[in-house]
């Protein structure tokens, strides 16, 4: 209903009038025009931005976790970089920023040391009044007083400072509430528009796939693997992005029933719990400080996990981050996890619609990867990493000929 809801206002809007009010996590601001400089501080936010068509209205971006989307990789290139990981203070002040959008309540965390990794956003506003205690430390955020020093800010509704402004579960209607908030800020409704349809066309044809294979069929199982841990490793679990991604590919989340209570979208596992369940499949999370072919190596190398189904089949699926998080590819990558679903279990064909042939070279051992149109990619042979070739480290072979169907 709330999606519905969202919907009915963008139909009606067609423009913004400006001043426009915003509550954002609890915190008000005015926005008197739209913005002409605004500054994204991670990818989820660039990517947002970028599929609104707003680059001309960006004058930074930071903090990719991954490789940025295709589809808007040709945008992005017209925006400066300002820092792999969050700028400095003085990086971020000399784009002179009238709009500052962040994915996670850190990038408005004031630094209280060199070597924290946050931002001195002190040096500039003198104090903030928003301290949050925990335990571990004492966390200084900046939001409102950088919207008084006509820096106008956003941040993501399920990493909101306060627990008690974060919604009790993220699903589709957080995102669409975004995309709206950012067309109203912008003024780009027609735009906004276009990007809800497109992610909903694409979930609608992950449906038309799964359909296709019949209601007796037994859904493919699958262990969403985030972060390696020899003990516990992070993994998928009920709710959020994850268990919408695996739900609309037609699979089953071996972990479905863990952290309902909490609504969580990750959670730590036992690898126990992992042996004694076996999925069919493992979709391996990819982003620049956590490898899937560095997760490929320890699946391999473990005793215990060496035995799974799926890594004696090779049935591997990696996925990118950034992909995997409720943002604007999330449609696109649960129809390309459809398609490679089925196409791992009964070995059919993937679509050259949405999948390309890429060639990956490792320390002079060259093989075919199937690269999906979210970033998703399926192997036809298995990469190196760190000077072992996986091919051959690897027990089991190939379950099925992975191939693209040209038309």
């Amino acid at each position: 209903m709330r999606i519905l809801a969202l919907a009915s206002i963008a139909a009606i809007a067609n423009a913004t009038t400006y001043p426009v009010g915003i509550t954002n996590c609890g915190i008000q601001s005015w926005i008197k025009k739209a913005p002409k400089r605004a500054v994204t501080m991670n990818q989820g936010t660039t990517e947002v931005m970028l599929a609104l068509s707003l680059a001309d209205s960006m004058v930074g971006t930071a903090y990719l976790d991954d490789e940025i989307w295709h589809e808007i990789e040709e945008d992005y290139k017209k925006v400066p970089v300002l820092s792999d990981s969050y700028p400095d203070i003085d990086t971020l002040m000399g784009t002179e920023p009238d709009f500052i959008y962040g994915s996670y309540r850190s990038a408005f965390q004031a630094s209280i040391d060199e070597e924290d990794g946050r931002i001195g956003y002190l040096d500039i506003l003198g104090s903030c009044n928003m301290t949050i205690s925990t335990p571990e430390k004492n966390s200084t955020y900046c939001r409102a007083e950088l919207n008084d020093a006509n820096m106008q800010t956003y941040l993501q509704a399920p990493y909101c400072e306060y627990a008690i402004h974060r919604p009790d579960e993220v699903t589709l209607a957080n995102l669409y509430e975004e995309i709206w908030d950012i067309a109203l800020i912008f003024d780009v409704f027609e735009n906004a528009q276009g990007l809800v349809s497109n992610i909903e066309n694409h979930f609608q044809q992950a449906t038309q796939i799964v359909e296709a294979q019949g209601s007796s069929a037994e859904p493919i199982s699958v262990l969403w693997l985030d972060g390696w841990s020899d003990e516990t490793p992070f993994i998928g679990a009920c709710c959020g992005s994850v268990n919408t991604i695996i739900e609309y590919s037609g699979a089953k989340n071996i972990f479905a029933d863990k952290g309902i209570e909490e609504k969580k979208s990750w959670m730590d596992a036992p690898w126990s719990e992992i042996v004694e369940k076996d999925p069919d499949v493992i979709v391996l999370v990819d982003a620049y400080w956590d490898l899937a072919d560095e997760k490929i190596y320890n699946l391999c190398k473990n005793e215990k996990t060496r035995a799974l189904r799926a890594v004696q089949t090779r049935r591997f699926i990696t996925v990118p981050f950034s992909a995997s998080t409720m943002g604007v590819r999330i449609g696109s990558l649960a129809y390309n996890l459809a398609e490679a679903i089925v196409a791992l279990a009964n070995g059919e064909a993937l679509s050259s619609v949405d999948f390309t042939e890429t060639i990956i070279t490792n320390d002079g051992n060259a093989g075919k990867q199937a690269l999906g149109s979210s970033g998703a990619r399926v192997y036809t042979r298995l990469p190196v990493w760190n000077g072992t070739d996986l091919e051959e480290f690897c027990p089991g072979g190939m379950s099925s000929n992975i191939y693209i169907k040209y038309s």
